[in-house]
């Protein structure tokens, strides 16, 4: 019997899953270094996560899997309902959130927010046209792995405070991966990051 997944789980499914095929059959399959996202496909699917040394000698680490066997298909970006939500779960896992040292014209430095999200054109896209900030340029980046080129990437940046804090609004909910929301709230609570 095929479910059907929520956004949540849609916008982990784009961001670290693909289809894979076995005896004629389509299923989603993830992978992810953090074991919360296979855990919540486990959840809505019932199907085990497991560990996997796949690509261990390039993360330093075992990186966590599952088959889930009885979901064949995830909606297409303009049927996703719960934009929030699918935002949510594709930015914890392709987004880096962190403060960046930047000069101001007499040559202090100080620290200033940016967040950035990386993924498909089409993904980003759907990401740009939806979160309550101004449209960013996409900008197309070399993706290399392994010192090998293996294709390029798009991101979009933010670096204004009061845009990340309003897209950190916007996508906050549940689920959501406590781990990486509590690593963005320390960011928040550095000093001067409210005094930018």
């Amino acid at each position: 019997m095929t479910i059907k997944m929520n956004d949540y789980c849609n916008g982990i499914a784009y961001a670290s899953g693909y289809f894979a095929k076995e005896n004629g059959k389509q299923y989603l399959f993830v992978r992810n270094l953090d074991p919360w996202y296979a855990k919540v496909i486990e959840y809505e699917s019932g199907y085990k996560t497991y560990e996997s040394k796949y690509n261990v000698k390039r993360d330093g680490r075992n990186q966590w899997s599952i088959k889930a066997r009885n979901i064949n298909r995830i909606p297409e970006l303009s049927e996703i309902q719960n934009i929030n939500d699918f935002c949510r779960a594709y930015i914890e896992i392709h987004g880096i959130f962190d403060l960046a040292i930047a000069k101001k014209r007499n040559g202090d430095h100080f620290k200033k927010p940016r967040l950035r999200i990386y993924g498909t054109e089409k993904v980003i896209s759907f990401i740009n046209d939806s979160l309550p900030a101004t449209k960013k340029k996409i900008q197309y980046i070399n993706n290399i792995v392994d010192s090998a080129y293996v294709g390029k990437t798009c991101v979009i940046y933010y670096q204004s405070k009061k845009e990340i804090l309003n897209i950190l609004e916007w996508i906050d909910g549940n689920p959501k991966n406590e781990c990486v929301w509590n690593k963005w709230k320390d960011i928040m609570d550095t000093k001067g990051f409210f005094m930018l």
